[in-house]
């Protein structure tokens, strides 16, 4: 267990350390393996739900968590796709509110799970550390601000692009985006049918092909010029 615990604390090492020169102390990483807690949980496992008091942290180390909210007409809808190296619970846990939404399992996955009192302690103490976690957060802050401008200004054609690449793992040498229709239509908040309308124009011009549960990206770069992107200076995947 304590080999497993120093591999997930260097896997968090490793992925917090990839977007600038200040990479985490030695200490920092003792830190981490002795505060993280890895956890399995199965597919449709609620870690959080809405309204609760969050006192925990989770990281996503393997599988996926959707955000999802209760609409009254419409059920339970998707808001957000938390994928490896994505953090849930933090916001919450710095600005003392309760949970906006559910964080439900979409497949088994194994999060690392820091309590609120460690992880405050661990930034107190680290400004290496504390580095890292507010550039994690203000990355998210990003998205969810280029996702409003794509939702206000592209059609759904390129919305749909630009969730393709946002969201593209490489897998066996292929562009997979491992999210069914309906999570698409979900995270734009446009029709299951749309999406499926938009993703057969794609598939007919030879940009992507449908699996099951996944979109396969054929084409990067058509579908990057799809989204209006000028270059594919995108970051990709995680370190192993």
């Amino acid at each position: 267990m304590e080999e497993l615990t120093r591999r997930h604390a260097m896997w968090i090492a490793r992925a917090m350390a990839r977007t600038d020169g200040s990479p985490l102390t030695a200490n920092d990483i003792v830190a981490l393996e002795e505060a993280c807690v890895p956890r399995r949980v199965e597919a449709g496992e609620v870690l959080i739900a809405s309204g609760d008091v969050v006192d925990e942290v989770h990281i996503v180390r393997d599988g996926a968590v959707h955000l999802t909210v209760r609409n009254p007409t419409l059920g339970r809808q998707t808001i957000g796709l938390v994928e490896p190296g994505g953090v849930i619970g933090d916001v919450a846990v710095f600005l003392g509110h309760t949970m906006p939404f559910d964080a439900i399992a979409d497949s088994d996955s194994t999060v690392l799970t820091i309590t609120r009192e460690r992880l405050l302690s661990l930034l107190a103490g680290s400004p290496s550390l504390s580095l890292r976690w507010i550039t994690s957060v203000s990355k998210r802050h990003d998205e969810i601000q280029r996702r409003l401008v794509t939702l206000l200004t592209k059609d759904l054609s390129a919305q749909i692009a630009t969730l393709l690449m946002d969201h593209r793992v490489e897998e066996d040498g292929a562009w997979m985006v491992k999210m069914p229709h309906q999570t698409i239509a979900h995270l734009l908040g446009a029709r299951r049918q749309s999406v499926s309308r938009v993703l057969g124009q794609m598939r007919r011009a030879g940009l992507v092909r449908s699996r099951y549960g996944a979109v396969e990206i054929l084409d990067l770069g058509g579908v990057a010029d799809a989204a209006g992107m000028d270059d594919l200076d995108i970051e990709i995947g995680l370190p192993d």
